[in-house]
Order: C-alpha cells, then structure tokens, then sequence
C-alpha cells in the first residue's frame, strides 16, 4: 500500500492534466483512454514485478484491480477532460465530513436511534416477543395487541374506581387506583418511545433538508483549485481501495486456511488430561485385575 501511495503521488500530474488548461484555450487535454493506457502499463510494471518485492497479487489481479478503479470513476474522468475541475464532483458526503461534520454526526445518530426503535416495535410483533432488559429496567415497547387488552383494562379499573369511591362495597378503591396506576405507566412508557420515533422522523426529515441547503451553499463557494485538491484525494482514496479489496480477499483466504487446520488438528489442553486421566483408569483396572494394588 505505500508503493501505491507513492506511485499515485508520482503519476497524479497525469491525472490533473486530463483538465482542460484555462490560461491556454487551445492547448489540448489528455483523454482518458490514453491516461488509462499509460497508467495501466505503469502500474502493473510497478507492482505485477516480482523483482520488486511484491508477491502477494498477481499480474491479473493488479490489473484487475486497476480496471475496477477506472471504472468507477469513469464518469468523473470523463466530466474532468470535458468542463475541468467543477465541484459538481464532489459528493455530497465529501463536503459534509469536510465542512460540516456536526451535521453529519447529528444525522447518523438520528438514523441510529430510529433504528433501534423500528427493530424494538418490530420485535415486539413477533409471536414469541420477550421484553428486553438492561439493568434491571424494561424498554418499555409492548405488543400492539396487549397495548389494545390495557387500554380496555384501563378503561374498565377506572369505571370500577370511579363506583367504587360512590360506594365502597363494591371495591376497595386504594387497590384500584393503583391498578389504574399501573396500566398508565405501562402504556405511557410506550407511548415515549412511539413519540420519539415520530419525532426522530421528522427531526430527521428537517435535518436532511438542512443538509442538502448546507452542501448547496458550500459547493458554492468552492473554485476550481479547491475542488481539485478534493477530487484528487478522493480518486486516490478509491484506487487504495481497490486495492485493498483484492488483499483482504487474499487475507480472508488465509485466516480461512488457518481456521481449517486449526479445526482438524486443534487439541485442548482439557481433552488431552480427559484422555490421560481415562487411559490411567483402565491401566489401573488392569491392574487391579492382575493383582496389584
């Protein structure tokens, strides 16, 4: 990975050259199938070479792996030999990490939460749904056919409260006062948790709004120079990615063959004292049989 950080800082001029040269209308910008050509042939010379040190991807992976990256941004190249370095380019989440990474946070823990609500509801839908627990407390979420049964509870201790204070013999209204209590302070922990998912999606609704106002101003205000500087970052982020893919597929092929040796061999020190402690047993049957104590 250093050798392609190094050899993309070495070609990079290549790449910013694809742009046409505003000082110099009539001078003539690279295309991208020759910057393809040229930086293919140099990039497998660089890391296809055995001769160079590197032998963990072969010839058709480095190739592979360059072709990925030329295809993914394909359009951008294309857009950067055509109208220049325009910050159009620039995703979105770019400008957002870069600018406003508040916002970005604030969103992602919205998304989160929200989240966590929907799969908390979702849950308790199920046939088998058991309330979950953390630290003793419940999360408070219930059926939507046990929050219907509660309300119709709740409706009938309050009628049984209500005659019950008219004429005690037909209740003891302490004990139903603390049912209807109870019921209440079920049905109010749901009902917190299902306004705050309301009020998550409208909070993320207007914080996606602000967002996109945010970008628009800040794209706005970027030239040409600064757009450069962060469309060529992130095209050297993509090319390591690239890259980095094919070694952790070569990784995962590793840790795979590890795994597979360590299941068929592995031994714990457990089984071997079982083992020793069965084999010392029946020697000592033998033992026993053959008349030694």
């Amino acid at each position: 990975m250093a050798t392609l950080q190094s050899w993309w800082q070495q070609h990079l001029p290549l790449v910013e050259a694809l742009a046409p040269d505003t000082n110099n209308p009539e001078a003539k910008a690279n295309s991208v199938y020759a910057l393809r050509s040229q930086l293919l042939a140099s990039i497998e010379r660089t890391l296809a070479n055995p001769a160079a040190g590197q032998t963990l991807l072969n010839r058709f992976q480095v190739r592979g792996a360059f072709a990925n990256f030329m295809q993914q941004l394909a359009a951008d190249l294309k857009s950067i030999a055509a109208s220049g370095w325009g910050a159009e380019l620039i995703p979105d989440q770019d400008i957002l990490q870069s600018q406003f990474p508040q916002v970005l946070a604030e969103l992602e823990q919205q998304h989160a939460r929200l989240a966590e609500l929907q799969a908390l509801f979702a849950a308790a839908s199920e046939d088998e749904f058991e309330d979950t627990e953390q630290d003793g407390v419940s999360s408070g979420v219930l059926p939507a056919d046990e929050v219907k049964a509660l309300k119709a509870s709740l409706k009938e201790a309050k009628g049984q409260l209500k005659l019950a204070k008219r004429d005690a013999a037909l209740g003891h209204p302490a004990t139903l006062q603390r049912e209807v209590e109870g019921i209440e302070a079920q049905l109010a922990r749901h009902k917190k948790l299902e306004d705050e998912a309301k009020a998550l999606k409208v909070l993320i609704k207007s914080t996606t709004h602000n967002r996109d106002a945010l970008v628009a101003q800040a794209r706005a205000k970027i030239d040409s120079n600064e757009a450069r500087q962060v469309i060529t970052e992130r095209l050297g982020t993509v090319l390591l990615d690239s890259y980095r893919h094919y070694l952790r597929a070569d990784q995962r092929a590793c840790v795979g063959n590890i795994e597979n040796l360590w299941r068929k061999y592995a031994v714990t020190a457990r089984q071997i004292e079982a083992e020793r402690d069965a084999a010392a047993a029946q020697l000592q049957r033998f033992l026993v049989e053959l008349g030694y104590e």
